[in-house]
């Protein structure tokens, strides 16, 4: 599962900004989770709960937030959730569009002491 090596680099991450900040620990961190990253949120909890404990990290508490996935249509500009992945402007009919929001994964905050 590719969430364990993505909670690897959010760890990694995080302990960075932690010495930056030269924090003694780690409280809580919020990440999105986009509904077309290909991130399973579940697994990723798992992985984070596995992969955080022993490790400098323990204690601190994930807040994971879907993004539902969102696209705008490059005729009309009309923005719209994209529902069941049909890629089709409601308002226009035109399947050219772009993903705005729900394609990604974000560390949205850490919070530290």
């Amino acid at each position: 599962m590719h969430e364990r090596s993505l909670v690897r680099a959010l760890l990694k991450q995080v302990r960075e900004l932690q010495n930056e900040q030269q924090a003694e620990r780690v409280v809580a961190l919020k990440v999105s989770i986009g509904e077309f990253s290909g991130v399973e949120a579940s697994l990723f909890q798992s992985a984070f709960g596995e992969l955080v404990d022993g490790s400098p990290i323990c204690g601190a508490r994930l807040e994971l937030q879907q993004v539902a996935l969102e696209a705008c249509c490059e005729s009309c500009s009309c923005e719209f959730a994209v529902e069941n992945y049909q890629f089709k402007c409601p308002s226009c009919g035109n399947v050219q569009v772009q993903i705005i929001r729900g394609d990604g994964m974000v560390l949205e905050s850490i919070t530290l002491e």
